[in-house]
């Protein structure tokens, strides 16, 4: 029901769950099972589908009926009737129809108004969309996690939700909430999750073209795991341990517009940025766009790096079509992360 939304789409691991779950849906082609309090989302499900039952059948079968009873028998046979008006049954037609529909618009009215307003002791959470990636910011901490995020289970987790850019939408299908997210506006959603495990987190707003490839992880926690703080885990160490964490984070923030292998994307290749000679790492010349409109050649080092991660329309790639493409900026990317990023950008140097 949700593979549409991505291309490729990943399988769900579940942790801890009351029962094995190998399907993204049920046996009714519902949602994956839910893993939240906000079961009304499938009470008003199964009341419109059976209410579609209902009518179809219902349908299907007076019409069936009518064509077996009052088919024509010879060709010259006359009219049953020649009635062509009945107010009291159009009014029967007109009034349940209406009943039924106002039924299911203030049971979803009512739900989407709950999933909007959160509960005093919510934990306070904001996230941020862009093309095409994810940024959570955590309550009481200074770091931020890129396309993944983590909850307390049994506490509800409230989410302030920003747009930098075009319309997204917030998708989480295990806690059955969903919310637009305009650029310019600010919106409010959250969510009590129950069950331990990972679950998925789509943008279900067309917002251009790797749309299909904005998703994220959510990781419903104990108490004791959430206190670690597992968003703030980063090895670096050692050159070979950044490298690796550049390598996950190209892999979270960077691969739907850069490619590694020398392919053309909507970004630059990362392949070649450097030149290894010997235990040292030279970058490479590049014509770059000035922000008065002027070009320039620099030489690709750690500096230039951070300033086009940060700074994307600081000095554009001169070269076409990436002069007329923009960037994203990530002007939350830790210096850890950026030193990772470029880290990993050296193991791809040309020898």
């Amino acid at each position: 029901m949700i593979s549409h939304l991505i291309q490729d789409p990943p399988k769900i691991n579940y942790i801890e769950s009351p029962a094995k779950i190998d399907a993204l849906s049920d046996h009714w082609g519902q949602l994956v099972p839910l893993a939240s309090t906000f079961d009304h989302v499938d009470g008003l499900f199964y009341f419109t589908y059976i209410v579609c039952i209902f009518f179809f059948v219902l349908i299907a079968g007076v019409l069936a009926y009518s064509v077996a009873k009052y088919r024509r028998k010879t060709w010259d046979q006359p009219a049953v009737s020649n009635v062509t008006h009945n107010t009291p049954l159009e009014v029967i037609w007109t009034i349940i129809p209406l009943i039924i529909v106002m039924v299911m618009f203030a049971w979803g009215w009512k739900g989407s108004l709950d999933m909007t307003v959160a509960p005093a002791d919510a934990v306070q959470y904001k996230a941020v969309a862009k093309q095409w990636s994810w940024t959570f910011y955590y309550p009481n901490s200074k770091v931020q996690s890129f396309n993944e995020f983590w909850v307390e289970i049994d506490k509800p987790a409230a989410f302030t939700l920003q747009s930098t850019d075009v319309l997204h939408a917030f998708f989480l299908p295990a806690m059955r909430v969903k919310r637009d997210i305009v650029p310019g506006r600010q919106g409010t959603l959250w969510f009590h999750p129950t069950t331990k495990g990972e679950y998925h987190l789509f943008c279900a707003e067309y917002c251009g073209g790797d749309h299909s490839k904005m998703y994220a992880k959510l990781h419903v926690v104990s108490a004791e795991d959430y206190a670690k703080k597992p968003w703030d885990v980063l090895k670096d160490s050692t050159p070979q341990e950044a490298a690796a964490s550049g390598e996950n984070l190209y892999k979270q923030l960077c691969i739907s517009c850069h490619s590694v292998n020398g392919t053309a994307g909507t970004g630059p290749t990362w392949k070649g940025l450097f030149s290894k000679q010997g235990d040292n790492y030279l970058g490479r010349q590049r014509e770059v766009v000035t922000p008065d409109g002027g070009t320039q050649t620099i030489t690709v080092d750690e500096a230039y790096i951070t300033e086009s991660i940060r700074k994307p329309n600081e000095k554009k790639v001169a070269e076409l079509p990436y002069r007329n493409n923009n960037m994203s900026a990530f002007a939350d990317l830790d210096d850890r992360r950026v030193n990772c990023l470029i880290a990993y950008m050296k193991t791809l140097a040309d020898n």
